[in-house]
């Protein structure tokens, strides 16, 4: 099958990730601005906010450059998909860092960990399969790229879950912070 008919083939997936991301990030803002004050005050609730925010941006990203309707060929999907993975590592690292130094902990450390590396994870996921365009091997890409997707918006909508929570409860029993 050409590319061009892959793509085609792939373009109602692609609109339902991007719209489902940008959906879940208005949300991730009301929810996160109920309890603002401890998101700007808690180094690692706010890392894992900025790297949730993150996640569903490269997933809404991806999305876009995949159903931009002149131009694409494997190669330059490919590029795209390592500029934006590459983006998102950048963004998260200093997040991250800055999130497991905390002297506070809202969020158990090896609870942040997991969240941080999942993210992680995902992004890098995103670089690889961008590799997989570049490389020519479309077909198989795509598949990737289909998990990779899913496995992104899953994990970014379980960190927005984790901080809705455990941002909650620090405000019901502020002993633990």
């Amino acid at each position: 099958m050409s590319f061009p008919a892959t793509l085609l083939g792939w373009h109602d997936f692609y609109m339902i990730a991007g719209a489902a991301s940008a959906s879940l990030v208005g949300l991730l803002f009301v929810g996160l601005s109920l309890h603002l004050r401890i998101v700007v005050t808690r180094p690692e609730v706010k890392g894992l906010a900025r790297v949730t925010l993150t996640g569903f941006t490269v997933t809404l990203l991806v999305a876009l450059f995949v159903v931009i309707p002149s131009g694409n060929d494997p190669t330059s999907i490919g590029w795209d998909l390592v500029g934006i993975g590459g983006a998102g590592l950048l963004i998260n690292a200093r997040n991250i860092v800055s999130g497991i130094r905390s002297e506070y902990r809202t969020l158990r450390l090896p609870h942040l960990l997991l969240r941080f590396g999942l993210s992680v994870a995902s992004v890098l996921a995103v670089v690889a399969v961008g590799g997989q365009f570049v490389g020519g091997d479309f077909h198989r890409g795509f598949g990737f790229l289909a998990g990779v997707v899913i496995f992104m918006l899953l994990t970014s909508l379980r960190n927005s879950w984790d901080l809705l929570v455990t941002v909650g409860a620090a405000i019901q029993s502020p002993a633990r912070s």
